[in-house]
């Protein structure tokens, strides 16, 4: 292992690495930047090319290439050691220890499995995307596939290429059934391949072929919590607009694959998706890392508000401004695959009209005085619950300085308000 580490370090120059994650300017023989994982207005990131080292005079971190990509990218020491390996052409495929392999193998896993559901695409499920509005490059560059209505299709193929049922399981592909047998996972489903930030299939999300939706299964399955699946820190997408993200500087997240996918073909670059989940705080430091702002996108129904409403409120505890992007009241559109499909091109023009996080709350709960005393209040003390979780202290002066303003109550007893609210 320590002949691999050395043979990385050898071929791999850290200031072009880094250059890929930072804006570096000339300070002397070195390189200097603001620092990533601090807030900072005066860089403080220092760069050496001659001791291919890294440090930050502000919070005192240091390093090389590999405990910045491990830290930057929150991730373990051998997956960063694989990226940094594929891009210096080092082969580390025999190395490390059996955890780290047993890795190497899940990840030829889903790549395979990725393959199989690609090369089984149905004309009935491209029927349905096309129904959608998918083009056919856009079903081919994110690897959409179809999961035949098989009992043990993808066990079969895994098995024929020397896989053992044991890491296929632990893969999250194929489940133990009561008798002791197994089923795969997804059946009848068309498959979205799920990357990890580096492009490495990790997981999927299959959706149930139309007109087979009942209660008793869901319309959406995604991989269970696998070593390198974990869908609270994943975010669909990503290796793919990580790039337009970073130089945008602000993310426009969206509900599920197909927002996703229709939105990208429309034109919308700097996208993620969540897959099956609500949105986390491993999520937002994702998106932090590289964007200032967060646009948020989501359905126009109760459910999407709602999700709208819980993640401007992590997002403004997790210091990262957000904003909505709301519909046009007489756009029938109730998402953003419909509005891609039916208004191509108004997608991003809404973007550039978000609403700031909140003038949404206060569009939302109006604080002006009005003769229903009761709902008044509920309305203040919903807008200063928000103000309160926020993480800046300079944004919830001013923030109270206009609840102040629009409701006519004075600063001081607002104040004393919103310090009673749990």
């Amino acid at each position: 292992m320590a002949d691999t580490v050395s043979q990385i370090k050898e071929r791999l120059d850290i200031a072009d690495f880094l250059r890929g994650y930072l804006q570096v300017t000339p300070a002397g023989k070195n390189l200097k930047a603001r620092c990533p994982f601090h807030q900072e207005k005066t860089p403080s990131f220092m760069i050496s090319p001659e001791r291919q080292t890294w440090h930050c005079f502000g919070c005192g971190l240091g390093g090389d290439a590999i405990s910045f990509l491990m830290k930057y990218e929150n991730i373990e020491f051998f997956d960063a050691l694989k990226i940094l390996a594929e891009k210096t052409g080092v082969d580390i495929r025999q190395s490390g220890n059996q955890d780290q392999r047993q890795l190497n193998t899940l990840y030829d896993i889903n790549k395979s499995a990725a393959a199989f559901f690609k090369n089984s695409m149905t004309a009935a499920a491209g029927d349905y995307l096309k129904s959608r509005g998918l083009k056919l490059e856009t079903i081919e560059e994110f690897g959409v596939g179809f999961a035949p209505d098989d009992p043990d299709a993808i066990s079969r193929h895994l098995a024929n290429s020397d896989h053992s049922v044991a890491n296929i399981e632990k893969a999250g592909l194929i489940l133990k059934t009561e008798r002791g047998t197994y089923l795969d996972r997804f059946r009848n489903r068309i498959m979205f391949p799920i990357a990890n930030a580096f492009g490495k299939i990790v997981g999927f999300t299959g959706r149930i072929m139309p007109g087979f939706e009942s209660e008793k299964i869901g319309k959406y399955v995604n991989s269970p919590e696998t070593p390198i699946f974990n869908k609270s820190k994943l975010l669909y997408g990503f290796d793919k607009t990580k790039n337009f993200i970073r130089e945008k500087k602000s993310a426009v997240l969206v509900e599920g694959q197909m927002d996703f996918l229709m939105a990208w073909q429309d034109g919308l670059k700097n996208l993620v998706a969540t897959s099956g989940t609500a949105l986390t705080l491993d999520h937002l430091r994702t998106i932090k890392r590289i964007a200032d702002n967060l646009i948020l996108s989501f359905d126009s129904d109760d459910a999407g508000q709602n999700a709208t409403e819980r993640s401007i409120d992590l997002a403004g505890s997790a210091d990262l401004a957000s904003r909505v992007l709301e519909l046009p009241p007489d756009l029938e559109a109730k998402d953003p695959a419909d509005i891609a499909l039916s208004k191509p091109g108004l997608l991003a023009k809404l973007v550039e009209t978000a609403k700031p996080a909140m003038e949404y709350y206060f569009n939302r709960y109006d604080v002006s005085k009005k003769s229903d005393i009761v709902q008044w209040k509920k309305n203040v003390r919903a807008v200063l619950g928000k103000i309160k979780s926020l993480w800046s202290a300079m944004e919830r002066s001013h923030l109270i300085k206009e609840v102040s303003t629009r409701s006519g109550i004075d600063e001081v007893n607002i104040l004393e308000e919103m310090e009673a609210i749990k």
